[in-house]
Parts: structure tokens; sequence; C-alpha cells
């Protein structure tokens, strides 16, 4: 668990407090723990959101290339972490954003008129500059997951992949093109504003079993509630393979 940095405001008798998902580290209490994540309650873009009616269609594509395998899974108490070496490109536009991480979050952070899904998992992209470029892709009771079985094998043998365990980053990537776009932030302290979001329309499949293990994993459930959209646009776009 990462641990929040000290308020200069708060009372010294108080216990410093670690942000989490439930008790005092709770998401409503996420601006209050730290000058440094004050975003999270007075940010105008953050995220998760609903997803409710689009504003219009987006003529611009994203495009995906994933060819180099993960190199490490680690936990940070909350989140277990697969990491990606450079190779594997997110293209928006003229834009490349290199895929960095990938992450889980049971159940969903993003809901869709109202509907939450079992999980989400968001693949965090960063250009150049340092700008971020996060996917995320539902995922909807049914059959098993053949990603989600082979990133709890990794898990299983100690967060490390090993021979014949290596993470096929191929295996990441949407099934069916079509997304949801909009402008938001992190959706983790310090809960940073902007992060450009491409939420998949279609959900791949996971079992109950399989959100039981995740939730294993990560202590519980781990999502923000949804966000205020304020005078945001959620725009439909397409995708290229």
């Amino acid at each position: 668990m990462t641990s929040s940095q000290v308020n200069p405001n708060r009372d010294p008798d108080d216990p410093v407090v670690a942000w989490g998902y439930d008790g005092l580290g709770a998401p409503q209490h996420w601006g209050s723990l730290s000058d440094e994540y004050a975003t999270c309650s007075e940010g105008k873009q953050q995220s998760p959101i609903d997803i409710g009616m689009c504003r219009q269609v987006e003529d611009a594509s994203i495009a995906f290339s994933y060819t180099v395998a993960a190199t490490e899974v680690r936990s940070d108490g909350i989140f277990f972490h697969i990491d990606f070496p450079p190779g594997n490109a997110l293209t928006i536009g003229h834009r490349i954003y290199q895929l960095h991480t990938a992450h889980f979050h049971v159940p969903s952070e993003h809901r869709r008129n109202g509907r939450s899904y079992a999980a989400e998992l968001h693949l965090v992209h960063q250009d150049a500059a340092g700008n971020l470029a996060v996917v995320g892709q539902w995922f909807a009771l049914g059959a098993p997951s053949a990603l989600v079985r082979a990133v709890l094998e990794v898990v299983e043998v100690g967060f490390t992949p090993a021979d014949g365990l290596a993470l096929d980053a191929g295996s990441f990537l949407p099934d069916q093109p079509g997304y949801y776009r909009y402008d938001g932030s992190r959706t983790t302290p310090p809960c940073d504003e902007p992060v450009e979001w491409y939420v998949m329309r279609h959900p791949k499949t996971i079992s109950a079993d399989q959100v039981d293990n995740l939730l294993e994993l990560s202590g519980g459930p781990n999502n923000r509630p949804v966000q205020p959209l304020g005078g945001r646009s959620v725009v439909l776009g397409v995708q290229t393979a």
C-alpha cells in the first residue's frame, strides 16, 4: 500500500492514514489525506465516470501494436502491476504512446449507463513528453478469461514471469473495435489531470472464480466511485487493427 504524505494542517495527535479503499483511507477521504492529493477532491476532470450518451462521433482512429512480452509482475499491496519493456505502441493519430504497465480493478471503475462490470483492466501508456493515455477494458461475467488465467499463473509463482509463463502482450489487445474517449485523471492518488481515456466499448468475459481470485489478491474491492462528468464530452470513436 502506498503511504500518504502528512498534511501540515492535520492534528498531530491523529495517526497518518494511507490511502486505500475502505475506512479512513477510502476514496471519499483521499483529497484530505495529503496536500499532494488535493486534486482528488478539487479536480474538475476526475475519473472514473459513468459513460452515458455520447455527444459526437470521432473520426480519428487508434491503433495497437503489442509485440513485446511483459517482463515483471509486482505487487504494491493494493494492485499487482504487469510491467512491459519498450516496444508496445498505441498510436493515436500522429502521436505514439508506449505501453508501460497494466493492472486490474474489481469491480469495474467506469460504468455504462449506470451498469458496473465484474472487472476492468487498465493499460497505461505514456508518450515521449510524459503525457498519459489509458485504455480501459471491461470484463463481464461469463466464460473464463485466458488472459486472467495467464496472469494468475504468473502471480502464483511469485510475481515474476518464469520460463513458459511470459505474458504475451498481444493477449492484452481488445477483441473488437470501438471505444469511448474523454479527458480525465488517474483513478488513484494523486489523481493527476489530464489523462486521455479510451474505454473499449465491447467487454471481454471473466469467470466468477477468476473475479474471486482477483479480489483475494487485492484484499477486496479496489474501484474508485464514479466522479461528476461536469461539462466534459464523451465521444464515440473507432479503432483500427
